[in-house]
């Protein structure tokens, strides 16, 4: 409730021309009364004059008009209690209490005035032949300011009214985001203390135990991975500043990749996981496949959480071509708990589940799918939901990509390419060096822009990947002298920023491609031999 609407005064709820109706069987009557009331004002408002001729007429009129104000009403007309029987009508029939009744009688002993006052809901009493112009004024005057402060009252109960129901709302999203913080801690702590769990075990592992363990912390990690991005990426979106990054992507290697990180999740549940494409999807597509994987994973992740063991997954990949698009239908289909049709209209909100229950049960922060929603609604596509309740659930998303038809490297395997990486941080710099090196690049580390700008490297090698943030030279001030010197080769930025102006910035100095920390290694391969397959080709941010 703001100031203004507090301080507000019945006189502003008013209209400029306030509707007035006379109802009198005598035509002399109503033109007198109307003749006195047009040079009437109240609080600098004129009144509109309505006349009916009869009690039937002014309750036709009545039960189609809620605005007017007042009622000059004759008792006698058509009957010799009409004016009466319209009074209950008014306040019974059509519970209209705000409007004034002001009754007006040539023949006063018939309703005596008491009698009348006692036991009907009306606000004056006039003889007609008392009805002096003064008399109306003052008993019009009077009539005016009760109605006045019937609608003050009015308005500033539905303020009241207004102002509790915001403040239910915002208890309830309090209590909302209070349960999702609660389901947020629950779901990074776990795979925290799994992470440190499993990398415990590792010292005193076998080789076969070392490898079911590192897919354990594979999994482990990218669910991590996947609730911080899903937490800032929801942020990113309510703020208005998310932003898509398209590039051309193996579709296929793209659907197996993202399904192949749920296959030991499920194989440990006794769950069967199928993935199928069908043949007539382009084998190139362009988009921002990260954002695509995300809904994926989202889809992956439920059906896992909500699967018993004996169960099964599908993944199918399909689609239609529409003029120089693709229609990428892709679903994910399991043999859970299913959905109750009641809650099927609201699983893409945020912070819903299906049960408080649900959540205890299962987990999740109840975020997924509704940055799944978002997400395939900024790509200009949509999600949707089929289910039954104790037999699965189908989840789908269906998005239009470009099509490239230009080849694109996957990461298995490609040539030999020469490869800079500009990072100052050890562990970042061994492990991307040893990633690339075994997908068979050649990998030369620097420390810094000023390093790689001083050893010439840069004029023999095929790409360069840059951090943005480094001591004495960075990345972008590096990448803009590189161009200034005439370096055409392919730069690929990594940054920890998440803002749009920073990855504008990385663009506007040069970089061609710019991927946030933490790095989905397997996507940085693709968008890197890309980049060198195509020469200099800088990624749409959409």
């Amino acid at each position: 409730m703001t100031e203004t609407e507090l301080k507000r005064s019945g006189s502003d709820l008013l209209p400029d021309a306030i509707p007035v109706l006379i109802v009198d069987d005598d035509q002399s009557v109503l033109d007198v009364t109307k003749l006195v009331l047009s040079r009437y004002r109240f609080e600098q408002r004129t009144v509109s004059v309505i006349e009916a001729k009869s009690a039937v007429a002014a309750k036709e009129m009545l039960s189609t008009r809620s605005d007017i104000a007042v009622l000059f009403l004759d008792v006698v007309m058509e009957e010799d209690d009409a004016g009466l029987k319209l009074v209950e009508y008014i306040r019974e029939e059509l519970n209209n209490q705000k409007i004034r009744v002001i009754l007006r009688t040539g023949q006063a002993g018939f309703a005596p005035e008491y009698r009348v006052v006692q036991n009907y809901d009306i606000n004056d009493y006039l003889a007609k032949s008392e009805s002096t112009q003064e008399r109306l004024y003052v008993s019009l005057t009077t009539a005016l300011r009760g109605y006045r402060d019937i609608l003050l009252s009015e308005h500033y109960a539905t303020l009241a009214m207004n102002a509790e129901r915001e403040r239910e709302l915002a208890s309830e999203a309090l209590e909302e985001k209070s349960r999702f913080l609660a389901h947020l801690s629950h779901e990074v702590r776990n795979p925290l203390t799994g992470m440190v769990g499993i990398i415990e075990l590792l010292g005193d592992a076998d080789e076969a135990e070392r490898t079911e363990l590192l897919q354990g912390l594979e999994f482990t990690t990218q669910t991590l991975l996947g609730v911080v991005d899903d937490v800032l990426d929801v942020a990113k979106i309510e703020a208005g500043k998310f932003r898509l990054q398209e590039s051309a992507f193996n579709v296929r290697y793209w659907l197996e990749k993202t399904a192949s990180t749920y296959e030991a999740i499920l194989r440990q549940k006794g769950i069967r996981l199928s993935c199928e494409a069908s043949q007539e999807v382009p084998l190139n597509l362009v988009g921002d496949q990260a954002r695509l994987r995300q809904v994926l994973s989202n889809f992956l992740s439920n059906a896992a959480r909500f699967t018993p063991a004996g169960g099964q997954v599908a993944v199918r990949l399909t689609g239609t071509q529409t003029s120089d698009k693709w229609a990428l239908f892709v679903s994910v289909t399991d043999t859970g708990i299913g959905i109750a049709p009641d809650r099927l209209t609201s699983v893409f909100k945020p912070y819903v589940q299906e049960t408080e229950a649900t959540a205890e049960v299962y987990g999740g922060t109840g975020l997924g799918l509704s940055l799944c929603h978002d997400l395939a609604s900024l790509m200009g596509g949509s999600v949707g939901v089929t289910s039954r309740q104790g037999k699965g659930s189908t989840f789908w998303l269906e998005v239009p990509l470009g099509i490239d038809s230009s080849p694109v490297a996957t990461a298995q395997g490609g040539p030999a390419y020469q490869v800079l990486v500009c990072e100052d941080d050890a562990t970042n710099q061994r492990t991307l060096q040893v990633i690339l090196e075994k997908k068979g690049l050649i990998v030369a580390v620097f420390d810094n822009g000023r390093a790689l700008l001083d050893s010439g490297a840069w004029r023999g090698a095929d790409a360069i990947i840059m951090d943005c943030h480094m001591p004495e030279l960075g990345g972008m001030d590096t990448t803009r002298i590189l161009r200034a010197e005439g370096g055409e080769l392919p730069v690929l930025a990594l940054t920890a920023g998440v803002s749009d102006a920073e990855r504008q910035e990385c663009l506007e100095a040069g970089m061609d491609c710019v991927i946030s920390k933490p790095v989905d290694y397997s996507m940085l391969y693709d968008q890197l031999v890309s980049l060198i397959v195509k020469g200099r080709h800088p990624v749409r941010i959409a």
